[in-house]
């Protein structure tokens, strides 16, 4: 899946961008009053990660300015890194149905976001296959 970012949004990146295929989930909040439990929640493959933020490939679109709930599985396969992020900007994926989202990560607690630099520094540290 390559994605056709421009040079623009490459140049205002803060953090490395590690190149990362992984399957998470996405819960879109709702900025409506409404039950939690009517949130959407769709399976999306990270595209590439940092310490502040991830590229998604999503199914279907998802609105800029959306908060998202994440779950990251661990290595381990048993447990889930649970981090909040915004959706920052959203386009349309030209070969395929679905879209690019990059977002940006903020509200995660601290020990959430520790974890979460650890995740992606050992990925930085790996040897590319």
């Amino acid at each position: 899946m390559a994605n056709n970012m421009s040079a623009a949004n490459q140049e205002r990146r803060q953090h490395e961008r590690i190149e990362f295929a992984q399957a998470i989930y996405i819960e879109i909040v709702s900025r409506r009053r409404r039950p939690e439990s009517n949130n959407r929640i769709l399976r999306c493959e990270t595209v590439n990660v940092s310490v502040g933020g991830l590229q998604l490939f999503v199914p279907e679109p998802v609105p800029a300015g959306s908060k998202l709930h994440l779950a990251v599985p661990l290595q381990n396969g048993r447990n889930n890194l649970e981090l909040t992020g915004l959706a920052v900007w959203v386009t349309p994926a030209k070969d395929n149905a679905g879209c690019w989202l990059g977002l940006q990560l903020d509200d995660s607690d601290k020990e959430s976001m520790e974890k979460w630099f650890r995740v992606v520094h050992s990925l930085s540290s790996k040897p590319a296959a």
